[in-house]
């Protein structure tokens, strides 16, 4: 018998999405030529873990879980792990929703996939992206050249935000001072700098002043005047 390609580890309701699981699950039966819908469940049934082998009892009784599909086992879980949401709150949710600071262009894009898996826009779905990237972008430079492109498809759009977002990134560290000249530089305030007086500099100055004051105030003794001839 060959050996296993890749494993199955148990199911973490906590940590893990059972699409996911389910997703990984599918690629391993691939990976190992899988196809009997029989095996399948076996697998399933023993790779799934004590505590989701539990809960599917309980959902199935009085059945067993070997007496149920493959198909119908995932089905049952997958309504239980992730009950079918509000469409209306979903869509809610997804044009609501902004770019936040300090976000990148393909961050937000990201987080509007996300947000439209449950809205069930089928076929307009990229549209409906393209909407939101326009109208939640915050950022008035990459808003009106979107604006001002005829016939904007999704992957245009997403294109040239990008493009600007990387130019106005690309121009800030241009501007930065290891980049511009020392003479293109703000000029630096001036600091005016005060000698400081000794106190007997101080106390000469202060003689000097009274001096200038008795002269020009006190009256001059007659004999100490010229006499006239």
């Amino acid at each position: 018998m060959a050996a296993m390609i890749g494993s199955t580890a148990p199911f973490d309701g906590q940590s893990q999405k059972w699409e996911e699981y389910c997703e990984v699950l599918h690629h391993f039966f691939r990976a190992n030529g899988i196809d009997d819908a029989g095996r399948r469940k076996d697998i399933l049934l023993s790779a799934v873990g004590s505590q989701t082998y539990s809960l599917m009892r309980n959902l199935v009784s009085p059945a067993k879980p070997g007496d149920k599909t493959f198909d119908e086992l995932v089905k049952l879980l997958k309504d239980h792990f992730n009950p079918k949401p509000s469409e209306i709150v979903q869509r809610c949710k997804f044009n609501s929703r902004y770019r936040k600071q300090g976000e990148t262009v393909m961050e937000f894009v990201a987080v509007l996939r996300k947000l439209a898996q449950d809205c069930n826009y089928g076929d307009k779905l990229s549209e409906m992206i393209r909407d939101r990237l326009v109208c939640g972008i915050v950022d008035d430079r990459i808003q009106r050249r979107l604006l001002s492109e005829p016939d904007l498809t999704f992957d245009k759009a997403l294109k040239l935000a990008q493009a600007i977002e990387t130019a106005c990134k690309d121009v800030k560290d241009l501007q930065s001072p290891e980049f511009v000249p020392q003479y293109m530089r703000a000029p630096q305030a001036v600091h005016k700098v005060y000698s400081k007086q000794t106190p007997y500099t101080q106390q000469n100055q202060r003689k000097v002043l009274c001096c200038r004051i008795l002269c020009r105030t006190e009256p001059r003794d007659p004999l100490d005047s010229p006499q006239e001839h």
